[in-house]
């Protein structure tokens, strides 16, 4: 198989998005987060606020690419192996780094941050029924939307496809692409790999330069066999 078919030739900008990047919503029966526990009824402003928060997962060096005053400013963590999360707010059609005044706005406390973000990810990128990830193949879940890096913040998605499939190990070689393989072949972790090194060089928005692997609660990279 080439794998290099399932990309799109186009490069998303790192504000504003494809007008085909949306993923559409789905319905879930895991309750919304709360913004917290002691917070009074939020207003409509805070909850159309509260909706728009996000988050992209990148490389650790995008954080030197930001203005100092706006690095100053931004939220972020590490996210293992050697990626970092970076909170944003979604405009729809364009993105903006997350301040602590969007926090208050918003009646989320930082604690509670991505509990609330992961749970407006999951209703904006679920897993199509089409998605099959039959073993011994590569796939993607979506093609060429901006947030599909953010993926890898969905616990549940991964833990489910593991129980239904065994074994999945992933490459996500930019913010738009996420190759996904379960009960992978010796021969399928190689094109995965070879998809990374011919992707992660030339990304505008890089996210991991490693084959990753679920290990039924975080990402861990799947180191080769000895």
């Amino acid at each position: 198989m080439n794998i290099e078919r399932l990309i799109s030739r186009g490069v998303l900008g790192v504000a504003l998005l494809s007008n085909g990047c949306a993923a559409p919503v789905a319905s879930t029966a895991q309750s919304a987060p709360a913004a917290s526990v002691s917070a009074p009824e939020p207003t409509p402003d805070a909850k159309a606020l509260r909706a728009e928060l996000t988050a992209v997962v990148r490389a650790p060096g995008f954080l030197d690419t930001l203005p100092a005053a706006q690095r100053a400013k931004v939220i972020s963590e590490p996210l293992e192996p050697g990626m970092v999360v970076v909170y944003m707010v979604d405009l729809h059609g364009a993105v903006r780094i997350a301040e602590a005044a969007d926090l208050t706005a918003s009646g989320v406390t930082r604690d509670a941050l991505r509990a609330v973000v992961e749970w407006n990810l999951s209703v904006t990128l679920p897993v199509p029924p089409a998605f099959k990830c039959e073993p011994g193949t590569i796939g993607n879940i979506t093609h060429d939307a901006y947030f599909e890096s953010s993926r890898l913040l969905l616990t549940k998605q991964w833990t489910d496809l593991a129980a239904a499939k065994g074994h999945v190990v992933i490459a996500v070689p930019r913010n738009d692409t996420l190759f996904v393989s379960c009960n992978p072949t010796p021969a399928n972790i190689e094109q995965l790999s070879t998809s990374i090194r011919n992707l992660w060089p030339r990304a505008d928005h890089p996210v991991s330069p490693a084959v990753l692997s679920w290990t039924g609660s975080a990402w861990e990279e799947l180191k080769p066999p000895i």
